[in-house]
């Protein structure tokens, strides 16, 4: 795993391990526990604060990552698969957002 700043120690811990079913998704920034039904993900419900420190969480980027690739890229499929591989290297990582400086 990368190495990220966390809110504190016991975050970092539980992301760190397997058994703890709260995930961060560096594309979106977002944090989440995700919702299983017969080991199938389902679902993932967002979390915005730490469970240990109460922290406030980072805003997810989910909205400003479809919007930029449908303004700059005129992108407005994500899921399709002519318009998937129109998606530049840079949105699949956490790289996008931080080169905007968001």
């Amino acid at each position: 795993m990368k190495k990220m700043n966390y809110c504190c120690d016991l975050m970092r811990i539980c992301l760190e391990d397997i058994r703890v079913q709260i995930k961060y998704n560096p594309i979106f920034r977002e944090y989440f526990i995700p919702l299983l039904y017969k080991e199938e993900l389902v679902a993932k419900q967002g979390i915005l604060y730490c469970p240990w420190c109460g922290s406030s969480l980072p805003k997810s980027l989910r909205d400003p990552y479809f919007d930029i690739l449908e303004t700059e890229y005129g992108i407005d499929d994500t899921c399709g698969l002519q318009q998937e591989k129109l998606i530049p290297e840079e949105f699949k990582t956490d790289a996008w957002w931080k080169k905007r400086g968001l």
